[in-house]
């Protein structure tokens, strides 16, 4: 796998940068407040795992939707932007409602959530797909306190595409009160805290909000590709930061 090593300036940080092999990007949208969405998580946690030790181009984000809320615990890493973007699946692939737990791998494969085998379907499918484009670079600048600064180059075919670009804390542990999980303690990997959509394009930058942000050491930033008429997923690269 080629792995390209690119500075963060200023704090003494590394990326990671896995961008140029096949990829397969697993969005799961998942709630703390439905039952059925631990098995999920545990899954997913299951699969970062694996992928670290074999070797594969996996990317694993955690959207926290909101629409469980009002069921007797508000989910802390939930947000209405989260649930649209399922929607927006939804939408897409025809399908007649949004549900938890949901996988959607590369924008183009969805199913239940805790389902292995189907997951293990679309990563074979995925992972054999060679991207149509990816990045050249991708660097993250962070002075003091302050949130990422992200500076990018694409090459590839990435016309009529957008550029994803997420920040992530890559574990969390919740004492969850009320609702259907009340009483657990659980467990959430990759989740996404900040998302942020722009047009592709061959080069650009842009910033994170400065709001509370998971420790450096606990941070991660995915990005990816992604066509805008039918949500295919074409390149995507992650990077976490470690403290030298």
């Amino acid at each position: 796998m080629k792995q390209l090593f690119l500075a963060i300036v200023l704090l003494g940080f590394s990326l990671n940068i896995y961008a140029q092999n096949p990829v397969a990007v697993i969005e799961l949208f998942t709630s703390q407040g439905c039952s059925s969405c631990p098995s999920a998580d545990k899954l997913l946690d299951q699969t970062i795992s694996e992928a670290k030790k074999d070797g594969r181009n996996i990317i694993a984000l955690s959207f926290h939707v909101d629409y469980w809320n009002r069921l007797g615990w508000a989910d802390p890493f939930s947000d209405k932007a989260y649930s649209q973007r399922q929607s927006d699946y939804i939408s897409t692939m025809h399908l007649r409602s949004a549900y938890t737990p949901q996988m959607v791998v590369n924008g183009e494969y969805e199913f239940v959530g805790s389902n292995n085998k189907d997951l293990k379907s679309a990563l074979e499918k995925a992972l054999n797909t060679e991207p149509i484009a990816s990045f050249k670079t991708l660097k993250a600048i962070i002075k003091g306190n302050n949130a990422p600064h992200i500076k990018y180059e694409l090459e590839g075919d990435f016309e009529g595409c957008n550029i994803n670009f997420a920040l992530v804390s890559l574990n969390e542990i919740t004492s969850v009160k009320r609702g259907e999980n009340g009483g657990r303690e659980l467990k959430n990997e990759n989740v996404v805290r900040q998302f942020i959509t722009i047009p592709a394009k061959a080069n650009g930058e842009l910033n994170f909000e400065n709001t509370p942000m998971p420790a450096s050491e606990n941070m991660a930033i995915v990005s990816y590709i992604q066509r805008d008429n039918d949500l295919s997923i074409i390149g995507g690269a992650y990077a976490e930061l470690n403290i030298n």
